[in-house]
């Protein structure tokens, strides 16, 4: 059936606006706006059914996004603490005045005394439009030559990993989904992370198309799709390289398509791949045999086949290699030849790094490339140890932190030394955001931040080729400001005079809109997107023809061989190394032998929607995912509160039985909010800061624990 395309029409004495959602998801859902014109309040919220690939309807999330722009959790005025901060920390509200004053007489202190490297800025993806994720906030720190974060936290191993074999250029569009023989879900779990492709899957379905999901877990997409793969976590790399094994063994592979658009395959065929025979794989992954062949044979027959891999293979301690394997497959078969055919994990290469980056971050401003970086995994290594990212004492410390975007005190590793150094009575920390996070509590200064109906911003989604426009709708509520509008602020208060933090955002927006060197953006015009709200890429320009034009790299191919993947200390061809904390560390796993996936909730995006009462209630609490054989050796039962413990921390959350979930794997939600968790920190407090092979990315799901029932059903008290 066609999806309805008809935009409904408000109610009389009413307003429409077009809005897009600013959360962390693929799917960047064009959504409808309506408004009271007496009272100025927003009274609903919609998807927009003319959007091709988010067809009118939202996910559960954003489905209560008025119940989270009206909620009795936002911080609608500045804040001073005024007692001992952490958890309990009080709070009294101040005037802008005050709270920018003290702000930027701690960076000018700061700065005098020990040099611009001591102010560190921290954030991430609170809101992925560009203005407001990547804008007016750089052009600050870049003049302020402030420390340099590596913003690493989700994808990097991913992102630079395909940046190196395939350079800016992403894979099929999800309009072409359908068209495929084989969908591969790929560590990705659409169903609660990125509802709005199933209906271009369920359509490849009806074609024909054969759809499998490779999980380590039992998920609700591996219920969806036609055939689950379950290999032991961290071991996907060696699954696809045994595929790529069987299908070169057979005679399947597309030997012309290797030669004439990659470099270094004939490496990979007699150097790589006899490394992974069939029985050597099935003993790393616990994937028999029998079903390795069927599935390597089954993507050989097909050459439609699309793979979706999600992030989930980015959380592995070796998750570089992994991904560089299993992207690497669709050039064994050639099913790049075809449009429907090839690997997507995100697109944010073509719609995020072909923009003129430059124009909006303003580097001129400052010579802050000399600085210093600090690994945003790491920040407490660096705020509680004093260390960087290679062990070395920081000089100087960091004196100031300035939080907007992001909740470290629960979504960075290491929970426990993370708030640790956030309690240093040295140092000064500043937050900006939306509702009173756990990094609140470690604040000096809290500043009130605004909602995606209160501000303007362009929007590059990461799961598709369609760029949305956001208008604001309705009036700040409170003393609340958006991010640009704060780093204005800000600027002034530092004497920065330049015209660059003078510009609107609508001016901004409008001055990345450019097609030099971005096929996709040809034809998109500012003027189009207000009109409409949203615009498409251009996928089908023939400047994005890489079987013509061949891949943005520097060999001009695709790069099975990677000099870039050399130059870090790692094997050039992909490959297949255990992880140092996981299924073949058989010495950890006698004192801690269960694998902790902490993944994506079905109802929050990290910190965003946990304090929406009603999305609240149907998480009801933190759990732990366990199999009948694990939960009947420890003596626990379905709804039992666990402990979840190692040498880093120990967490709570209630036990889940699981048939079908792998022996020696428990799973339990990423990011739940510390305070709303027995024992006041979440599953990170048992994560290391251990960086991803390649990409320097973090290694979530690296971690080996021990699970036993609780001694009290009583909440523990908090470390």
């Amino acid at each position: 059936m066609e999806p309805i395309t008809v935009r409904p029409e408000p109610p009389p004495g009413h307003t429409q606006h077009h809005v897009v959602c600013p959360h962390d998801c693929p799917d960047g859902c064009s959504m409808l706006v309506t408004v009271n014109d007496d009272t100025g309040k927003a009274t609903r919220v919609e998807g927009d059914p003319s959007n091709p690939i988010t067809r009118g309807y939202l996910c559960n999330k954003v489905n209560h996004y008025l119940d989270l722009v009206y909620n009795d959790s936002r911080v609608l005025y500045p804040h001073k603490r005024i007692g001992p901060k952490g958890p309990g920390a009080k709070f009294e509200r101040i005037s802008w005045d005050e709270a920018l004053e003290t702000v930027t007489d701690n960076f000018k202190s700061v700065i005098d005394e020990h040099g611009p490297e001591a102010v560190q800025p921290y954030s991430y993806s609170g809101t992925l439009g560009l203005i407001h994720f990547w804008g007016m906030d750089q052009r600050f720190w870049n003049r302020m030559e402030a420390a340099r974060l590596d913003q690493s936290i989700c994808a990097w191993a991913g992102i630079w990993t395909h940046i190196y074999t395939y350079g800016l250029a992403d894979g099929p569009s999800t309009e072409d989904i359908p068209d495929a023989d084989m969908v591969i879900l790929w560590a990705n779990n659409i169903v609660s992370t990125g509802v709005h492709l199933i209906p271009f899957v369920e359509e490849a379905r009806e074609r024909g198309a054969t759809i499998v999901a490779v999980d380590p877990r039992k998920t609700r997409t591996t219920e969806f799709a036609d055939w689950h793969i379950q290999p032991r976590p961290g071991t996907d790399g060696a699954l696809a390289l045994g595929m790529m094994k069987l299908i070169v063994d057979a005679g399947l592979h597309d030997e012309a398509f290797l030669r004439e658009y990659t470099h270094g395959w004939e490496q990979l065929i007699q150097d790589e791949l006899p490394k992974w025979p069939l029985e050597k794989v099935s003993r790393i992954t616990g994937i028999g045999a029998q079903e390795i062949e069927k599935f390597a044979r089954a993507f050989a027959a097909s050459k439609k086949t699309n793979i979706r891999t999600g992030w989930g293979l980015n959380r592995h301690r070796n998750s570089g290699q992994t991904c560089r394997a299993v992207m690497l497959l669709p050039c064994i078969t050639g099913a790049w030849r075809e449009k429907c055919g090839g690997c997507l994990s995100w697109t944010g290469e073509e719609n995020w790094m072909r923009l003129q980056l430059g124009k909006l971050q303003r580097p001129d401003l400052g010579d802050r490339a000399s600085k210093r970086t600090i690994n945003m995994v790491q920040i407490g290594r660096a705020l509680a140890d004093n260390q960087d990212m290679n062990g070395e004492s920081l000089d100087p410390p960091i004196k100031s932190l300035f939080v907007y975007n992001s909740d470290p005190a629960n979504c960075a590793p290491n929970t426990n030394n993370v708030r640790k150094g956030l309690m240093r009575d040295d140092l000064f920390v500043a937050v900006h955001d939306v509702v009173w996070t756990d990094t609140c509590l470690y604040a000096d200064i809290v500043l009130p931040a605004d909602t995606q109906l209160e501000r303007w911003d362009l929007h590059a989604p990461w799961g598709h080729y369609i760029y949305n426009l956001s208008q604001p709708c309705i009036k700040p509520l409170g003393e609340s400001v958006c991010n640009s509008e704060l780093f204005r602020m800000l600027a002034g208060k530092m004497g920065y005079d330049e015209d660059a933090f003078r510009q609107s955002d609508e001016d901004m927006i409008r001055e990345i809109i450019c097609d030099e060197g971005h096929p996709g953006m040809e034809g998109i015009t500012l003027e189009g997107l207000k009109q409409n709200g949203w615009m498409r890429c251009n996928v089908d320009s023939p400047n994005r023809d890489r079987l013509k034009h061949g891949w943005p790299t520097e060999t001009g191919k695709i790069n099975i061989w990677s000099e870039d993947v050399k130059n870090q200390g790692q094997s050039p061809l992909p490959t297949y190394v255990p992880e140092e904390e996981g299924q073949e560390n058989y010495e950890r796993r006698k004192k801690y032998p269960l694998q902790v996936l902490s993944n994506a909730p079905h109802y929050f995006i990290g910190d965003s929607f946990q304090s929406v009462p009603r999305l609240q209630a149907m998480m009801s609490r933190p759990t732990v995912e366990l199999c009948p054989e694990d939960a009947f050796e420890r003596g626990i039962e379905d709804g039992d509160l666990c402990r979840l413990y190692n040498d880093r921390g120990e967490t709570y959350a209630h036990a889940v039985i699981i048939d079908g979930l792998l022996p020696g794997v428990c799973s339990t939600q990423k990011q739940f909010k510390g305070s709303n968790t027995p024992g006041g920190v979440n599953a990170n407090a048992l994560i290391s800061e251990d960086l991803t092979d390649i990409g320097w990315s973090p290694s979530f799901y690296s971690c080996l624990a021990q699970v036993e029932k609780a001694q009290s059903e009583q909440d523990p008290s908090t470390p």
